[in-house]
């Protein structure tokens, strides 16, 4: 629980930055400033040849939700600008952000690791897993 709630505070540390809107007559998008405490990129997934999810994969992926539930919120807004390359830049630190939660979750591959999880969470040798982390499909 502790390392859920640093997470999230360092979520919303990151999103308080990013999310904040540009003055009009800056057109130029400033690149993002690299520090040491930047995670670390993600490993190309490989899925398991035979679908199957562990149950360690299960609790990260269930770990991400509601961080990345509250990542897309925050971001709703800056993705109504009509600037196109404002756009850009926030459609850029939102997919990064994205694959920081994941990481930092459990989840080595990133963001596709989780997509992966989601899509086959369904498949009947991965039901107890599932149900293991009170996870359920619709």
């Amino acid at each position: 629980m502790k390392q859920f709630s640093s997470i999230f505070s360092v979520l919303c540390a990151v999103l308080s930055f990013s999310c904040k809107e540009k003055p009009a007559d800056q057109t130029a998008v400033q690149p993002a400033i690299q520090t040491e405490q930047t995670a670390p990129a993600p490993v190309p997934f490989i899925p398991p040849a035979d679908s199957s999810i562990t149950p360690a994969r299960m609790k990260a992926w269930s770990g991400c939700n509601p961080l990345l539930d509250s990542l897309t919120f925050r971001y709703a807004d800056s993705f109504m600008t009509k600037d196109p390359a404002a756009f850009i830049r926030y459609q850029e630190d939102f997919i990064a952000a994205q694959n920081k939660i994941c990481i930092r979750a459990g989840l080595p591959g990133g963001y596709p690791e989780y997509k992966w999880i989601l899509q086959h969470m369904g498949i009947e040798k991965n039901r107890a897993v599932l149900q293991s982390a009170n996870a359920q499909t619709f």
